[in-house]
């Protein structure tokens, strides 16, 4: 091999590698961020109201003092603020206790129908939306 056909091996070589080694930026990754809508407290049925400017949103509940015993009940209903229809019925629980429950539907108004009975209860709105992270 000659010296020259050498060092254009030798070249080639070293430009595929530094190519290699070139990395891209990664894509921008979607997070959810999430901010309050609301929190409400009580005790009997009511309805609540709040605007989610994505349709999708996370309803913290908790139910507690029970009083009779094993009498407790806390259901949750979305509803369109705008026609009044039922969207979705997300909680139907029986006795103390806490969670969560995500909701996907389209930007409004909603309603969300408290229907309790021998419980306090709480329950707080949070709004998830998607923000892309890591853009150049």
């Amino acid at each position: 091999m000659s010296r020259m056909h050498c060092r254009l091996v030798v070249a080639a070589l070293v430009l595929s590698l530094v190519s290699a080694c070139k990395s891209e930026p990664p894509p921008p990754q979607l997070e959810s961020v999430t901010s309050a809508l609301g929190a409400w407290q009580g005790r009997g049925s009511t309805t609540i109201g709040f605007v989610s400017d994505s349709g999708r949103f996370r309803i913290r509940w908790n139910a507690k003092n029970e009083s009779p015993p094993r009498s407790g009940r806390l259901h949750l209903t979305v509803h369109s603020a705008v026609s009044g229809r039922p969207l979705q019925e997300v909680l139907d629980y029986r006795g103390e206790g806490s969670g969560s429950v995500d909701f996907s539907d389209d930007p409004r108004s909603y309603n969300l129908m408290v229907d309790s009975a021998n419980v306090d209860w709480s329950i707080a709105v949070d709004g998830i939306s998607g923000v892309y992270r890591g853009r150049p």
